[in-house]
């Protein structure tokens, strides 16, 4: 297990389709440990995506718990269902210091397979649904910026010209 750097916009790797996973085995659940151990390191992250490590595989991490004992792994996961929607506002480990309000669905049905290679299925409400949400956007090269209105996203390309904004497919 060890923690690994975190892939801060605009490094066109953030923009990458991640790929699904294909091998279950000690390298997938080395990558889980890593993914875990990274967002521990953080005393503020509740979530993070393989693709936010140079990792392009479809793999996310969140835990919730005060004490950081108990994370959740997803492999592969699919929303099946959405119910409610609201805004939150939300922060990403991508791009420091920068929050952006976000419409996300509030209930999400999720079908997803463990470090193992076994599929589950499980209903997440609240900040679990938009964390799911928020660390899926990277599988597909989305990040905050998109979700930021016209104006402060233009002001932002500004800043940072070298951001492609279009995703690409996984290498």
């Amino acid at each position: 297990m060890a923690r690994r750097p975190v892939i801060e916009a605009p490094d066109p790797r953030l923009r990458r389709r991640s790929r699904p996973v294909t091998d279950y085995g000690t390298e997938l659940e080395r990558l889980a440990d890593d993914l875990i151990d990274t967002l521990h390191a953080s005393s503020s992250a509740i979530g993070l995506s393989a693709p936010q490590v140079d990792d392009p595989r479809q793999v996310l991490v969140m835990d919730l718990s005060e004490d950081r004992c108990a994370p959740r792994v997803f492999v592969n996961p699919e929303i099946l269902r959405r119910a409610g929607l609201g805004r939150v506002e939300e922060s990403c480990l991508s791009m420091p210091d920068t929050t952006v309000w976000v419409w996300r669905s509030t209930r999400v049905l999720v079908r997803a397979n463990d470090v193992k290679g076994d599929s589950f299925e499980t209903t997440l409400d609240g900040l679990s649904a938009v964390i799911l949400q928020h660390e899926m956007d990277h599988f597909a090269g989305k990040l905050l910026v998109d979700h930021m209105g016209f104006f402060r996203r233009r002001r932002w390309k500004r800043s940072h010209p070298e951001d492609t904004r279009t995703p690409v497919p996984a290498s």
